[in-house]
């Protein structure tokens, strides 16, 4: 047992006493380094004198709730055993005190009660945190997405919710949503300990929020004193011993961190990470849904709605549930189900007047799927406790489906036992895990690309010199030769010469297009990118159209070479795709480049087999393709629209089915471009 001494005297006999009866005893002076102990450390009892309580007692109540969810007991010290000594420490709710002048038999028979009160008050609570902890926290987090579809278009209202919800499931001291800006991270909204801290600006470099952000991962320590990622100077000044960041995501990059920070040493668990991640979702989906208002408010009406049936009574609990993300189902002990919701019926197609009575894991998905799911359905049976797994249930239409499943007891008042479930749909994770690595693989090629560049730069260039060399002399040699000698050398020569300059374009090409991201935004020569973009599509269009060009004089825009050449690659590539080989005599591809007063234009035409208005609408969306399976990611034109609006420009399509496509990308003409005036003359090709 160990004992926390509240006391002005260092040799308190009550203290000395529990000593030498081996018991392990710290007297602190104030109530405020007591305080500090407890951050730190934990304590079974805490003696406290009937003295300290007579004029305020609260800061009893305080230290109790510092302590928790492990609180101790309070053992109460009286100088007599009058009313007016023993009414404060009755009055503050001790559960135990001693008179003086405190008999070592007294002390060691406190001492023995309150040993046997403590283990029995760490196994109620041990046994009552396993047992409703879990079910609390699932039933918070339901309730918070509730409350975060609730608050509508308030973001900051949003930050604040979700920031308090996660300090209270955590068991943190305080919680905040940092976001990123110019290589810092703003504070934006701060509750607990971190409240005053609201607005603190912190450099990315050197932190672990930067960390989480650059890295893009869950980021967690364990005492900040002793982890190099930290910036300890900032953490000591909001006191913060423990910490967790989650970044937010939204289009597919890191924008900010929800982090939760603690007082106390390993304060955090995995289950506190995966709160936090759940948190963070929902606000990086509020964040990303922020403009999208009648949504929002229809979303609003409907999760108002059901949450108040939920409250009304337990029968249209499962009202709620078919309006929320994830598939709810429960079964008996032999599997067969009772209820599922309506995403649980859409998923495996079941009409929503299908009989429930002979369903089980057989009738629903393939043998060996069944045989997992049955297996994790027992263990919880056996074990009587909560689980979280991953697993792989496949559609009906065979595609693979990720489920992260929360399995769960459910008993009703007959004694008859349930098996409770909900499952979330995690695909989206993995096809961002696949998405991940197709861009380390392009980060690759364009790796590749630039060192193939460089390597053939240098021998293209001996080429080239050689070939002048061997055209000056061909000349000094025709002089002594019969006329017309040397004019097929002098053809073949010139051949080689204009070869040798496609090489080194086409190498200028590559270069354009390995270049990478973090280039600082300059003034772009649409025409020249356009031309580039053409001389590295030519292999696909050759075979199936004509290439026009219709360019006008237009001025420069301000935004970064190579990304926009991807942007018109996969534009001319996608037009090629839409012809069919074999006839490029009857289609073309043309390329149109124009300006207003203060944008530049540039438009893709092609003469393909154009688009229906339902794949139109979902052009632009992140993963739709229209290929088959294996031969494309979906990726391309969601990039090129990010690239687009990154650099403040539009893109757009029209297109009907059998009349062709249209791609029109809308750039702005900035500052810096108006000063600069438009490029110098080029030849404008049509053909």
């Amino acid at each position: 047992m160990k004992y926390l001494c509240i006391s002005a005297n260092p040799h308190h006999p009550v203290a000395e006493e529990l000593r030498r009866q081996g018991q392990e005893v710290l007297v602190l002076g104030s109530a405020a380094e007591a305080d500090a102990e407890l951050v730190n450390g934990r304590a079974d009892v805490l003696v406290v004198e009937a003295a300290s309580l007579v004029q305020d007692a609260r800061w009893l109540d305080t230290l109790r709730g510092r302590a928790r969810p492990w609180e101790p007991l309070v053992l109460g010290l009286a100088e007599r055993a009058t009313d007016e000594d023993l009414s404060p420490l009755l009055s503050a709710g001790v559960d135990d005190f001693l008179v003086a002048p405190f008999p070592a038999e007294q002390v060691r028979a406190r001492g023995v009660l309150l040993e046997r009160r403590a283990a029995l008050r760490r196994r109620n609570q041990s046994s009552q945190a396993a047992a409703r902890g879990e079910m609390e926290r699932l039933a918070s987090i339901i309730q918070t997405q509730s409350d975060v579809a609730l608050a509508g278009l308030d973001l900051a209202g949003v930050m604040r919710l979700l920031c308090e919800r996660a300090q209270v499931l955590c068991g943190a001291d305080g919680a905040a949503v940092a976001l990123l800006d110019d290589g810092f991270v703003d504070y934006r909204v701060a509750t607990g300990s971190l409240w005053p801290y609201k607005e603190f600006r912190l450099k990315m470099e050197g932190s672990l929020t930067g960390s989480s952000l650059q890295r893009g991962e869950v980021m967690r320590t364990d005492d900040t004193e002793e982890d190099a990622r930290v910036n300890v100077r900032a953490t000591r000044a909001v006191g913060a011993r423990s910490m967790v960041c989650v970044p937010l995501w939204r289009e597919a990059r890191p924008v900010g961190a929800l982090n939760l920070v603690s007082q106390r040493v390993n304060a955090f668990d995995d289950r506190d990470v995966r709160t936090l991640e759940l948190m963070a979702g929902l606000l990086g989906a509020a964040m990303g849904n922020a403009a999208e208002v009648e949504a929002r408010h229809a979303l609003m009406d409907e999760r108002a709605a059901a949450l108040t049936a939920l409250q009304e009574s337990q029968a249209l609990f499962a009202a709620f549930m078919n309006h929320s993300p994830a598939v709810a189902y429960m079964k008996e002990e032999g599997g067969r189900r009772i209820w599922v919701n309506q995403p649980y019926r859409r998923f495996f197609g079941l009409p929503d007047d299908a009989s429930l009575d002979r369903l089980d894991d057989m009738n629903l998905m393939p043998e060996t799927s069944a045989e997992h799911v049955r297996k994790e359905d027992q263990a919880v049976l056996d074990s009587g406790r909560p689980s979280v797994t991953e697993g792989m249930i496949p559609s009906p239409d065979g595609s693979d489906r990720h489920w992260l499943t929360y399995r769960f007891i459910v008993n009703e008042h007959s004694g008859r036992r349930l098996l409770g479930g909900v499952a979330l749909d995690i695909t989206d994770r993995k096809a961002m895990q696949a998405q991940l690595v197709v861009a380390d693989r392009l980060a690759a090629v364009g790796t590749l690309a630039a060192g193939v560049a460089h390597e053939i730069n240098n021998p293209l260039a001996f080429v080239l010199s050689n070939l002048s060399f061997l055209a000056v002399e061909l000349q000094s040699v025709a002089r002594e030769l019969p006329l017309g000698r040397t004019s097929e050398m002098e053809e073949v020569l010139r051949e080689a010469v204009d070869g040798a300059h496609r090489v080194r374009q086409i190498v200028r090409d590559l270069r354009t297009f390995s270049r990478g991201d973090d280039e600082a935004a300059a003034a772009v020569n649409l025409q020249a990118v356009l031309e580039s973009a053409i001389t590295m599509a030519r292999g696909e269009l050759k075979m199936r159209a004509q290439i026009i060009r219709d360019y006008r004089d237009v001025p420069p825009v301000e935004g970064n070479e190579g990304r926009f050449g991807q942007v018109f690659l996969n534009l001319l590539i996608n037009a090629a795709h839409a012809i069919p080989e074999g006839k490029p005599e009857s289609h073309q591809v043309r390329v149109v480049l124009r300006s207003t007063e203060d944008q530049v234009i540039v438009e893709v035409h092609d003469t393909g087999v154009g688009m229906a208005p339902e794949v139109r609408a979902r052009i632009f969306d992140p993963f739709f393709t229209t290929k088959p399976v294996g031969e494309g990611t979906g990726l391309g034109l969601s990039i090129c629209h990010g690239i687009v609006t990154g650099f403040g420009g539009e893109i757009s399509v029209e297109s009907e089915p059998g009349r062709g496509s249209v791609f029109r990308v809308t750039l702005p003409v900035g500052p810096r471009s108006r000063e600069l005036g438009p490029p110098s003359p080029r030849l404008h090709l049509a053909g």
